[in-house]
């Protein structure tokens, strides 16, 4: 490619990418700039356990477990009802919490335990829970005593006003040793439709404690009730979607299927043989990262023990189930790879850059490399744009709205950017290498049309995002095919590297950027950036060390075995003469490979004899 061609197509994306900028921030920033992250794990738990030591109950009995959580039923309920600017001044008018920390106390085997909710921005305790045994004793108590101690409570902590709401529930559960009662109370301003049904219901902002004996069992500050009817609405969508993605899943499930018997078929395909260690050392990597996935959520496996049962018991349970999905993720990587290598080969020869291959025989560290990193950055900053775009007609248009539940996606770890790197990671690998590499290679060979190879890859990948939290679920297909079509444009003029950089940093991106763009702390956005910055810190070193890209030859690898019984195939040939006579060297390989002998060691010994074979 002459060099004002080159320059031209960098000036193109680099204006498609500020344009981009302008449009996300425009359109997507918003979504971000309201998340407050001040209190992080550390704090939130030194709140919980002095909140208890207040209660004279020592958390050192307890073992803990800190999770972040969000109120996704209001927030997809008030997105509905009043839109994202109205969402927007709903937290800011109730001072209403969205997203929270959730620290559970409990005990191995024991029922009893504690939970108790801490505001991510304030650090107010805006929830809290005493679990106790259905056989625990209280003494007993007349309801209208319970109801002034809760109506004293809520006053004290939270300045509740009576006068301003009207009660919404009064329920008495009665057990064998004591009688707990639970007094609700509903704001009265707030009464928030969803719907011009009348019968539809109506969204309420609810505070309310649980009073047994001389304790306070329970308490939240604020809670948004959602009508029942709202609830089937949005489970209706929920079936479509997950229909939607079922069905999509098992065209997936064949383009696997359809990436195995490829891989079976071309086992001795030379390009698959050159590659396999490189995409074998992929696996073990992701396996690896799945693994240690476990141990950076942590408080997510003692959030999620039952403590009913044994611990020990759970744990193996869960380590069976961890290496069965690293397993399973890490053979999305390989064997796709290694067919779509070797298709990519036989398909798309011309465009080298197409396929790991290229650099696997020449280097990963040249000039050529870190062009095409960079270029993934610029990929990832148009995908943003396409997809602010794209969100923004739907919900101009379709009535779409999106979720937040990813934001608390990651918070919950020890390193977030530690989970946010496996993510991107292994998504941009395996759903690049089996939808782009393999994919658009596959259509290509079968249906002989670019387009309709490119189309199809990118609506099976798209429409297997659509059980993601964008209602109606069918958008988020749409969305993604969108970006499946963009990021299969980049693969095949640009090649696959700057797709799966793309890729990665624009997953990576989304789990990082409430630390980046809303409230956090230090630790946050510094980890988040450097999580961002690694594909920069390897296009920094191939361009430092800038080694020669210079294609080496096929030629397979030969274990001991093998090569001994080259030189055994070559002697024989060289005293058999009328064996090559005449044949051409296709034919002389399928004519002694039906005799048993290794393909790789029919080629090698071919290639020593001075007989090249045309690679397929």
């Amino acid at each position: 490619m002459s060099m004002p061609k080159i320059k031209r197509q960098w000036f193109f994306l680099t204006v498609l990418s500020f344009v981009s900028i302008i449009v996300w921030w425009r359109f997507s920033y918003p979504y971000l700039e309201f998340a407050d992250f001040s209190v992080d794990r550390n704090l939130a738990m030194a709140i919980a356990r002095d909140y208890l030591r207040d209660r004279q109950e020592p958390p050192e009995r307890f073992k803990t477990a800190v999770i972040f959580s969000s109120d996704g039923e209001a927030d997809r309920y008030l997105q509905e009802s009043v839109g994202f600017k109205g969402l927007i001044r709903f937290l800011r008018d109730q001072d209403f919490d969205l997203f929270y920390w959730t620290i559970r106390f409990f005990r191995e085997e024991d029922k009893e335990g504690y939970n108790v909710s801490v505001s991510s921005s304030t650090g107010e305790i805006i929830g809290f829970q005493h679990i106790l045994d259905d056989d625990a004793a209280r003494k007993s108590v007349e309801r209208e005593e319970a109801r002034r101690r809760a109506v004293d409570f809520l006053k004290e902590r939270f300045r509740f006003d009576p006068d301003q709401y009207t009660v919404k529930g009064d329920v008495v559960t009665v057990l064998d040793n004591r009688s707990d009662f639970g007094f609700n109370w509903q704001k009265k301003d707030v009464r928030i439709q969803w719907s011009n049904d009348e019968n539809a219901g109506t969204g309420k902002l609810v505070i309310g404690a649980t009073i047994s004996g001389d304790e306070i069992l329970s308490f939240h500050k604020n809670s948004f009730s959602v009508p029942d009817q709202f609830n089937r609405h949005l489970a209706k969508s929920r079936d479509i979607g997950k229909i939607l993605s079922g069905v999509v899943h098992l065209l997936s499930l064949g383009l696997f299927v359809s990436a195995i018997f490829f891989m079976i078929v071309r086992r001795n395909h030379l390009a698959m043989h050159t590659t396999k260690r490189f995409y074998f050392g992929l696996m073990i990597f992701s396996f690896f990262l799945s693994s240690l996935s476990v141990f950076n959520q942590w408080e997510n496996v003692l959030f999620g023990y039952s403590a009913i049962g044994a611990f020990r018991m759970y744990l193996w349970h869960l380590a069976i189930q961890t290496l069965v999905n690293a397993l399973f993720v890490s053979v999305i990587i390989f064997m796709p790879s290694l067919a779509g290598e070797a298709l990519h080969y036989e398909v798309s020869r011309k465009n080298s850059a197409g396929a790991l291959l290229h650099y696997l025989r020449s280097t990963f560290l040249s000039r050529e490399m870190a062009g095409a990193i960079l270029l993934g950055y610029a990929v990832c900053v148009v995908m943003l744009g396409i997809q602010a775009v794209v969100i923004h007609i739907g919900q101009r248009y379709w009535g779409v709205w999106l979720g937040h539940e990813w934001m608390a996606n990651f918070s919950t770890a020890y390193w977030p950017f530690l989970a946010a790197f496996t993510l991107g990671f292994q998504a941009s690998f395996s759903e690049e290498l089996m939808f782009r590499l393999f994919g658009i290679n596959f259509f290509k060979k079968i249906l002989k049309n670019t387009f309709i190879a490119v189309l199809l890859s990118s609506l099976v990948w798209g429409f297997s995002h659509s059980h993601y939290p964008v209602f109606p679920m069918w958008f988020r297909g749409v969305e993604v095919t969108c970006l499946g079509i963009f990021l299969s444009w980049i693969y095949l003029r640009y090649g696959i590297i700057p797709a799966i950089v793309g890729h990665y940093l624009f997953d990576v991106f989304w789990h990082c950027a409430e630390y980046l763009f809303g409230v956090s702390t230090p630790f946050y956005l510094v980890s988040s950036l450097s999580v961002l910055c690694l594909p920069l810190a390897l296009a920094v070193i191939a361009y430092v060390l800038n080694r020669k890209v210079e294609a080496r030859p096929l030629r397979w690898h030969l274990t001991v075995h093998q090569r001994y019984n080259l030189e055994v195939l070559k002697t024989f040939l060289r005293q058999n003469p009328q064996e090559l006579r005449d044949k051409t060297p296709a034919r002389i390989r399928e004519d002694i490979a039906a005799h048993g002998w290794d393909v790789a060691v029919v080629e090698v010994a071919l290639e020593d004899l001075g007989i090249p074979l045309a690679r397929e």
